[in-house]
């Protein structure tokens, strides 16, 4: 049995209603985290069972959570989900999921060593010290690129392995911010791998690959630091600007769908890109 987490100091991002989300959670994450068929990474606690008899399931986390996360779903029961989901009256957001592998690495690498942030950010990482106005800004960045932020525990490794980076001016104020966070599960096929994302640049410094060198950072840091070398990532469909950065890196799509059951009852917004 994993030791509890309810003691270990959080916070909670987004709007009022997406830290109602967070929080929700994290509470049920006390119940589910022995559960292999069960994920978590500090948004909304996510089904792993790919059945079309277990739409139900998520269902269920959606009614109770107000996001409720299937994954890795084949194009057959995802379509066979959306039906079900669509049915109970709840909305839906759709996801390509794409993964890399080591091979992506080195590319990452490579890219690294040929470029740098534009003269003026420094690279900072989150962490236990890491202050409430930093934190407060990554809100206000992260929520204008309509990407939630996991919560504070996830961002700062209380959960699993975690990178969490972001690009800070002389003057404090933060412009960028990517991550690669190991989910919580006791699924056997998802040790060793990394949620990877986030990605979000400010309106005036897009244009300088911000998030593309934070992005190669956090996948680097990730494998040389806590030896992960699968990420995975959810792009909504359309996204060119993801799919394009997304591929530059390594990335490639698995042919796989994540869909997001929300319950506008429970969540009013229920976006959680990234």
């Amino acid at each position: 049995m994993r030791p509890s987490r309810m003691a270990i100091p959080n916070r909670y991002f987004g709007s009022p209603e997406q830290q109602g989300l967070e929080r929700r959670a994290h509470l049920l994450w006390q119940i589910l985290q022995d559960d292999p068929d069960y994920c978590f990474h500090g948004r909304a606690v996510g089904l792993l069972r790919t059945g079309t008899q277990d739409t139900s399931l998520q269902i269920a986390l959606a009614r109770l959570q107000g996001l409720g996360p299937g994954t890795r779903l084949t194009p057959e029961v995802a379509s066979s989900r959306r039906a079900a989901i669509e049915d109970a009256g709840l909305g839906l957001e759709i996801q390509q999921r794409w993964g890399a592998d080591e091979s992506a690495l080195a590319g990452a690498r490579s890219f690294l060593c040929d470029s740098g942030l534009p003269a003026g950010l420094a690279t900072v990482e989150v962490g236990p010290d890491t202050p409430d106005t930093d934190l407060d800004r990554l809100d206000d960045l992260t929520r204008a690129c309509g990407i939630l932020l996991p919560s504070a525990a996830f961002l700062r490794g209380a959960f699993g392995p975690a990178v969490s980076l972001y690009a800070r001016t002389r003057d404090g104020e933060i412009v960028g911010f990517a991550a690669a966070l190991v989910q919580a599960t006791c699924a056997p096929s998802l040790q060793g791998e990394a949620w990877w994302g986030f990605l979000s640049t400010r309106k005036d410094w897009r244009g300088h690959g911000i998030a593309r060198q934070l992005g190669a950072k956090a996948m680097l840091t990730m494998a040389e630091r806590h030896g992960v070398r699968r990420f995975q990532t959810g792009i909504l469909t359309g996204n060119a600007a993801s799919l394009s950065l997304s591929r530059s890196l390594g990335f490639r799509d698995t042919g796989l769908l994540d869909l997001l059951a929300i319950d506008a009852e429970t969540l009013r917004n229920g976006r959680q890109a990234g």
